[in-house]
């Protein structure tokens, strides 16, 4: 009896196998059946559905890109089967590896999509999609005032007048009072596991800064 579990389990295996090769070739969409010239092309459907905002609202800008002041717009392009499937997105001109990942992230999370028409039937196409980075002065100024204290590459715990907050912050240079880095057993000695990148305790002038 133990014997028939085990060939069982063995069959059940290979045809597990056998039927994720054949899922495998089925995603392969030969280029020459992707349409370069389509009727209507590819609607987004997710939510929101203007692309610029689905990206801004999923987008997150990379702790060290944003620290070092590396902006830029990332191109991506990729695949919509005529069963409505993102495939294949592909950057199309690298700004920064950090800004490339995170675009093919955001990307990636556009699953849903009403496929382009030609001749009034649906088609493979190809979209693609500008994913923008770029910081404000009052970023950039703050970003320079962590490089000055020290901080590192690993986005640190912030405490904004007394109030942790596990976020990036914009803090404009006239609204910072004081800031004190802590790092290392002192930092995790006061504030537990997550200051384990280190905690930046700030004081401001005119109360909380907005955060993203």
């Amino acid at each position: 009896m133990k014997q028939y579990h085990k060939i069982k389990n063995g069959l059940f295996v290979l045809i597990f196998f056998v039927f994720s090769a054949i899922t495998n070739a089925e995603n392969i969409i030969p280029l020459d059946s992707i349409s370069s010239q389509v009727d209507k092309e590819a609607v987004f459907k997710g939510k929101p559905n203007k692309i610029d905002k689905f990206i801004q609202a999923n987008k997150v800008y990379p702790f060290q890109a944003w620290q070092n002041g590396i902006e830029g717009v990332v191109n991506v392009s990729f695949v919509v089967s005529k069963d409505g499937t993102l495939m294949n997105a592909t950057v199309e001109n690298s700004i920064d590896p950090l800004l490339d990942s995170e675009a093919i992230r955001v990307v990636e999370l556009m699953t849903k999509w009403k496929p382009a028409l030609k001749n009034k039937e649906k088609v493979h196409s190809r979209r693609n999609v500008s994913v923008s980075f770029v910081m404000s002065a009052e970023e950039k100024e703050f970003a320079q005032t962590m490089r000055k204290y020290g901080v590192d590459d690993n986005a640190p715990l912030y405490v904004i007048d007394n109030k942790i907050v596990e976020t990036y912050v914009i803090l404009p240079d006239y609204n910072l009072k004081s800031l004190k880095v802590l790092k290392g057993e002192k930092a995790i000695e006061k504030y537990g596991d997550r200051a384990k990148n280190g905690v930046v305790e700030i004081t401001t002038k005119r109360g909380t800064p907005p955060i993203w």
